[in-house]
């Protein structure tokens, strides 16, 4: 696959210490700028989508131990932050109608689970390789497999209110060389910012999210 760079995610707990609930806000509240200053079309937001929305199947837990492990077996940086990938712009052809609506329809899943606090849903709209990277900041945290699960298997608290984060469809998407659906925002004091889709099956999946320079 074509490699454009990675956003550093900050870990879902943090520390173990941080249980249960913590973390995941923290992550919610980097998230939330990030979607509200980044995604295309700012000035035609379609509603906050609610915690109700939040129907995708949860990643089966076997599933998440194998991946958690995975990772855990293999060395990561001292740092998150270490020697981070060097961001570059997407190039492709537009992708159809049909593809923006599908990938928009995996957005909204994706940020009403954000706003359902239910992390094992979220897992479920994220490739192998996203959760992996998530996964690989939450070990270098410290979380440990216990913890982790610990968290997952608790009842989803939503964020508050105040805090709910506005879908803005995306308008526009490039079809990249290995098949896989770009799309490139405004982003943060003029930066920019990336998401990447892939198609697993019948459904898309939000693959990678990261800044430009």
């Amino acid at each position: 696959m074509e490699s454009f760079g990675a956003r550093q995610w900050p870990s879902v707990l943090a520390t173990p210490e941080r249980l249960p609930r913590h973390g995941l806000l923290a992550v919610v509240v980097a998230l939330s700028s990030l979607v509200v200053a980044g995604a295309p079309g700012a000035d035609a937001q379609a509603g906050i989508p609610t915690p109700a929305e939040c129907t995708v199947e949860p990643r089966a837990e076997d599933e998440l131990r194998a991946l958690f492990r995975e990772v855990a077996a293999t060395p990561v940086p001292i740092s998150p932050e270490a020697s981070p990938t060097p961001a570059v712009a997407p190039t492709g052809s537009p992708a159809d109608e049909r593809t923006v609506t599908e990938i928009n329809a995996t957005w909204r899943q994706y940020l009403a689970c954000l706003i359902a606090g239910d992390q094992a849903r979220m897992f479920a709209v994220l490739s192998d390789d996203m959760v992996r990277r998530q996964l690989m900041v939450d070990i270098a945290f410290g979380v440990t497999e216990e913890a982790l699960f610990t968290f997952l298997s608790a009842t989803p608290i939503p964020i508050p209110p105040d805090q709910a984060v506005p879908f803005v469809p995306f308008d526009d998407a490039l079809v990249l060389s290995d098949g896989r659906v770009a799309v490139v925002g405004p982003g943060e004091q003029g930066r920019g910012d990336v998401w990447i889709f892939i198609k697993e099956g019948d459904r898309w999946l939000l693959d990678d999210w990261f800044d430009l320079p």
